[in-house]
């Protein structure tokens, strides 16, 4: 082996320590600091970004009525085969759909129903806090996501809540904006 090849492993091997060293030490202090614990939901919940895609949700019109013009892009775009759309047109001669069904349980979320419906009347919206035990519950019909909430305002933060289970499973929060949790995180 010549010399410029030994020196050059040499540097090597040093470098190699010393990213293992500098890793060891981050994670001796993240294990010896204070941690940060997030009460959710008995006393703080998130509050998602606008930009966030939680649980799809349908427009409305100024009418009233419903947007959606049963196009069926959006469930020939899914790449998972999720969307169920039946067309119908009423008696003036508009197309609405007569059944629009969503099966959460197979959803990416991945956003192109919204990009590909030329009505915007679909869209994913805030909400993140869905689960069943049954996936049958997971089918979303179409009055169920005229009900959804829609887009978040503002968020990216941790509020004050409180979770109320007397009646449902509710999480109760009088604050629109929170508190950045990633402050509490050490930093190097």
């Amino acid at each position: 082996m010549s010399h410029a090849q030994h020196r050059l492993g040499t540097w090597i091997g040093w470098g190699f320590f010393a990213d293992l060293a500098s890793a060891l030490a981050l994670t001796f202090g993240y294990m010896f600091s204070r941690p940060v614990t997030m009460q959710y939901p008995d006393q703080e919940k998130w509050l998602p970004y606008p930009r966030y895609r939680g649980h799809h949700y349908l427009n409305r019109d100024e009418t009233g009525e419903i947007k959606c013009v049963a196009c069926e892009l959006c469930a020939k775009i899914c790449p998972c085969d999720c969307i169920e759309v039946v067309p119908y047109e009423d008696e003036n001669g508009k197309r609405h759909p007569i059944k629009f069904e969503i099966d959460t349980a197979r959803c990416l979320f991945c956003g192109l129903c919204e990009d590909a419906c030329p009505a915007d009347a679909i869209a994913l919206g805030q909400q993140y806090e869905f689960s069943s035990f049954s996936s049958g519950d997971l089918v979303i019909g179409r009055d169920d996501l005229l009900t959804k909430p829609h887009k978040a305002v503002t968020g990216g933060g941790v509020v004050a809540a409180r979770l109320n289970t007397k009646k449902d499973v509710l999480v109760e929060t009088k604050e629109t904006q929170g508190y950045n949790w990633w402050r509490n995180i050490r930093r190097t």
